[in-house]
């Protein structure tokens, strides 16, 4: 899927136990308010969905995981592959969480922050965000987060011009399993 961001720009501080990357200091980016959520915990991407709540968006089979130049993906397939929504979720490890997405904001026409169950998001789209693809990118904690991407299949559909609504409702379902 496209919307990707490149990996944000850091700088390497030496610190009395060695070194630390910090994040190229982009003041737009908002700062995680609420408690700090562990994007990690269930292991890869592929664990942030729950099969319940895969089938409601037509997915049965488990989703493949792979790289990307963000972090790790998983990628869900519907069973109806015409009709259906293709999503992934992906670690944001690779681009220390939403600074990627402010930092390559202007390649991206639709860029429009937002708040998915009170942490800061961004949904963006390098095309219009009315043809089927939007990502929907959170910050659960400094330098950390994910990005859901999908692709609404069905023109016919009323997502398919307002893709964002899925990408920012997979998304807010992370969160909640996230919060446990």
């Amino acid at each position: 899927m496209e919307g990707t961001p490149t990996p944000a720009t850091t700088t390497t501080t030496a610190t009395a136990g060695g070194q630390t990357t910090e994040p190229s200091g982009n003041s737009d980016v908002p700062e995680i308010t609420g408690p700090e959520l562990d994007v990690t915990k269930f292991g890869g991407p592929c664990a942030l969905l729950k099969s319940d709540q895969l089938a409601t968006r037509g997915v049965t089979k488990p989703g493949t995981e792979r790289n990307d130049p963000a972090g790790t993906t998983c990628q869900w397939r519907p069973d109806d592959r015409v009709d259906g929504t293709s999503f992934s979720a992906t670690f944001l490890d690779k681009t220390n969480g939403l600074e990627g997405f402010y930092e390559n904001r202007d390649k991206n026409p639709v860029f429009e922050p937002i708040e998915v169950a009170g942490y800061p998001a961004v949904n963006g789209d390098p095309t219009d965000a009315k043809s089927g693809s939007c990502s929907t990118a959170v910050g659960t904690a400094k330098g950390e987060g994910f990005v859901v991407q999908i692709h609404v299949n069905d023109e016919k559909l009323p997502e398919y011009t307002n893709p964002c609504s899925v990408s920012s409702a997979i998304a807010e379902t992370i969160v909640g399993n996230l919060k446990g």
